[in-house]
């Protein structure tokens, strides 16, 4: 072990450094986290986390609100007394349940991005061990990877929501409305292009989330949280999503043929179409929810190793009877000095793994 006032050699049963002089003093918890190097960036990233979910959570519930305003027209197209539905009415809900949905996910790849960062610095030396722990930086890479992720999911969706149906001025809404209830007639053709983006983002959107949970699994055992730290539902949302997606897509890009008489596959999309719109968003308030508390644990991470102190003779905590520096019941500070900590010292503190 190192003396961290001069560097000097000291041995396991040293109580002052036999070069400085100055009173060792072990402390055996965890600092706290924000005497972590990299806390600003792993608590930036907590919080841009936590507000994007919050977002998240507020885009699925517009979702809910629209779908129960479309109720009725629902009722009278499966009833076949109508053919087009008209989005008029919810129009306002869908315009800003698209862009928040865009800015939740924004700020949360930011966060996934800064919280990759963050975990880099995250690191110190065991006195005892000499071994240095740290998060290695093939696992702090996860997070960033996910937030990349998440940013391609957000660009693809720009495209395929925003850009290719204000080409023919429509909604997104729109055309998958009028495809519903005419096919391919009156639909405009970008509906092939669009839906083809929508399942390379909803692709992405998974990879993300798959991401963050191998960034948890990856984290060494010493590397602790405050916080609940197990993995979120997010990746099980973000898979029902996919294949949710899938089921949709596959209909406009002609894999499946579908047709407009009742038959099984308009059946068959309406049920994804509607399931789309009830059960996912219902999901994704929850995946969210539980996402949002997973960040406030990564932003609250820190090392389950002893810190070693040297203090200065002059600044040195009072000597007791028994001959240890810092007797807590004399100075209220830790004693200054303390054997390696055991298994049941530790017992208690919330471990990864």
């Amino acid at each position: 072990m190192k003396c961290p006032q001069c560097m000097g050699a000291i041995g396991p049963d040293d109580r002052v450094c036999p070069s400085c002089f100055a009173v060792l003093i072990f402390e055996r918890k965890p600092t706290r986290p924000e005497e972590e190097a990299g806390w600003f960036l792993r608590h930036l990233a907590s919080i841009m986390g936590r507000v994007g979910c919050g977002v998240m959570i507020a885009q699925n519930l517009l979702v809910l609100i629209a779908s129960a305003a479309l109720l009725p027209q629902a009722i009278a197209f499966l009833s076949g007394t109508l053919r087009d539905a008209d989005l008029s009415g919810v129009a306002p809900i869908i315009l800003v349940a698209g862009a928040i949905d865009l800015i939740g996910l924004g700020m949360i790849a930011v966060a996934l991005i800064v919280l990759g960062a963050g975990a880099i610095f995250l690191r110190r030396r065991d006195p005892f061990t000499e071994e240095e722990v740290m998060i290695p930086p093939v696992t702090a890479a996860f997070p960033m990877a996910a937030g990349l992720a998440v940013f391609l999911y957000v660009l693809l969706t720009a495209v395929w929501r925003l850009v290719y149906p204000s080409q023919v001025g429509w909604t997104a809404a729109q055309i998958l409305a009028r495809f519903a209830g005419r096919g391919f007639t009156g639909t405009p053709p970008i509906i092939t292009s669009m839906m083809s983006l929508w399942i390379v983002a909803s692709i992405s959107l998974v990879v993300g989330a798959a991401a963050l949970r191998t960034f948890w699994h990856r984290l060494p055992s010493k590397i602790v949280s405050a916080r609940p730290m197990k993995p979120s539902s997010w990746l099980d949302f973000a898979v029902v999503n996919m294949l949710i997606t899938f089921g949709i897509a596959l209909f406009p890009l002609g894999v499946i043929g579908y047709d407009t008489t009742g038959g099984p596959a308009q059946i068959a999309f309406l049920t994804l179409l509607a399931t789309k719109l009830t059960f996912v968003p219902v999901l994704g308030a929850f995946a969210y929810w539980s996402l949002m508390s997973r960040f406030g644990g990564y932003g609250k991470l820190s090392l389950l190793v002893p810190v070693l102190k040297a203090v200065p003779q002059s600044a040195a905590p009072a000597r007791s009877a028994d001959g240890a520096y810092g007797s807590g019941s004399q100075t209220g500070r830790p004693a200054a000095w303390a054997p390696p900590p055991s298994d049941e010292d530790l017992t208690g503190i919330g471990r990864v793994k």
